[in-house]
């Protein structure tokens, strides 16, 4: 014998915890975003002013801002798509060659 009243509130406790449950997971997404966007924009301008103390730069400062560069897109990317750029397909091709293997 089925009983109805506890199977409607057995799916509405399921939906109420899967919506709070998605809710952190977006709220901590869109948290940690903000603070590595902020703290790869404070580094690459850090970096920025020491090359300017330093009075010269080098081609590995210049890379190094390229890479800083990049991370700042991949936030980017990630706040407009909701996507990271390497997709379960790459991670999964980067695992098979032993790249990720622990």
């Amino acid at each position: 014998m089925k009983i109805n009243w506890a199977e409607r509130l057995r799916r509405q406790v399921h939906g109420l915890a899967e919506s709070l449950g998605n809710l952190f997971v977006e709220s901590f997404h869109y948290l940690a975003l903000f603070a590595i966007g902020a703290v790869t924009a404070w580094a690459a301008v850090m970096e920025f002013l020491g090359m300017l103390e330093k009075g010269h730069i080098k081609i590995d400062d210049i890379l190094l801002l390229f890479i800083y560069l990049e991370l700042g897109a991949m936030v980017g990317i990630y706040f407009k798509t909701s996507h990271t750029i390497l997709t379960p397909e790459i991670n999964s091709k980067i695992s098979q060659v032993g790249l990720l293997a622990a």
